[in-house]
């Protein structure tokens, strides 16, 4: 059933003339990219812009250095911290630092220039439409440089899960190239965030969602580091996991292990119902694999409707057809991954069996939740 809990309309009474900016830069080994960056950042000319460097005690001095611009130039703010010790850590810092000093709005952004410090003002210009506004690689008119493919499908790939296990209704849910305004940064417990580390920024658009905070995308080009080295190495795992836990506090997820569970019990139905008709009849094998098929999709419908999805129509025909056109198109996907990533691409066959299973698992359960069956969207659990 839909949700009947309000959209909350969140907007900040502060004018735009009169508002204080505060660019959060995290800092760990970035001595090649700062100097520049603050320059650019500073030589924007935005009203009310200051800059706060957060480092995690770099040993290649980029700490000392931030503290040497911050002397010739009082926009400029340094926050040390003991030791590196995540990102989603040094936001935070940064965060609580933020309200403190009473800024109206927050900018992250990383070091390197991936993100480019002339996309400020834009994505400035919409911090009255929205709580947090992303710089968005996409949306329409956002892209990226510099990666080769690999990390492009990774990224792209992270960000479907993570949106799909999450119900965010943003394109780029993994941007680390934000805007927030500080009525929503005051709405949370900065110190029951659970990520440390780049799961953060996802976390971020979570709470953001499950309080009804509106959110906003910005087309940005993304250009991979010019100087110094990647942190990004070995954070994949970790946000898996934060992302994972993130969903747990979802009915989503209950639904999705049901679902699961219904699946395998229909591939021992389907398998069985194959095989006897196999051996016991004349059948051709066409025929007898279709009648095993629809006897497996009446099964898995049935418990779905029941126990996974709880459905309360009474359009029982029309439902079912969905269903079963559902679970059609999805056998064709299967079979498409499968001859694409064993037979074309030369993977093992094991590799192809699972990436498929795994794809058209997402794509029959997604498309049953808000198509077949239209389960609401709005599920966080609040504790």
């Amino acid at each position: 059933m839909p949700s009947s809990k309000p959209k909350i309309q969140r907007s900040t009474q502060t004018r735009a003339r009169d508002s204080r900016v505060l660019v959060i830069v995290p800092t760990y080994n970035e001595i090649d990219n700062l100097s520049k960056l603050l320059d650019a950042i500073t030589g924007l000319g935005v009203n009310g812009l200051d800059v706060l460097v957060v480092d995690d005690n770099s040993p290649d001095g980029t700490g000392d250095f931030a503290d040497t611009a911050a002397k010739q130039d009082k926009r400029i703010h340094v926050l040390h911290r003991k030791e590196k010790a995540g990102l989603g850590a040094a936001y935070a810092a940064g965060f609580a630092w933020a309200l403190e000093q009473q800024y109206d709005y927050v900018i992250s952004m990383d070091a390197d220039f991936s993100h480019n410090p002339n996309d400020i003002p834009r994505l400035l210009a919409e911090r009255e439409t929205a709580a947090i506004v992303i710089g968005s690689r996409y949306i329409p008119g956002g892209k990226i440089v510099g990666w080769d493919w690999k990390r492009y499908v990774n990224s792209y790939g992270a960000n479907i899960v993570t949106k799909l296990l999450l119900s965010l209704p943003v394109r780029d849910a993994t941007a680390g190239f934000k805007v927030y305004t500080r009525a929503f940064l005051q709405s949370l417990d900065l110190k029951q965030l659970i990520s440390s580390g780049y799961a953060f920024q996802v976390e971020m658009l979570v709470e953001a969602h499950r309080q009804g905070f509106a959110i906003a995308e910005v087309p940005i080009t993304f250009v991979d580091r010019r100087a110094g080295q990647s942190k990004i190495e070995g954070e994949m795992g970790k946000s898996a996991k934060v992302v994972f836990r993130l969903a747990s506090q979802r009915r989503g997820l209950r639904q999705f292990v049901k679902f699961c569970v219904i699946g395998l019990l229909n591939v021992v139905v389907d398998w069985s119902i194959f095989f006897a008709l196999d051996h016991y009849t004349s059948l051709h094998e066409v025929i007898a694999k279709f009648c095993s098929f629809v006897a497996g999709a009446t099964n898995s419908y049935y418990f779905n409707r029941r126990w996974t999805f709880r459905s309360t129509s009474k359009d029982l025909g029309k439902e079912f057809g969905k269903f079963f056109l559902v679970a059609s198109i999805g056998s064709l996907i299967n079979t498409s991954i499968f001859w694409l990533v064993a037979l074309q691409l030369g993977f093992p066959k094991i590799v192809g069996l699972i990436v498929a299973t795994g794809v058209v698992t997402f794509w029959n359960f997604f498309t049953n939740k808000h198509w077949t069956f239209k389960i609401s969207q709005n599920e966080y659990r609040i504790s």
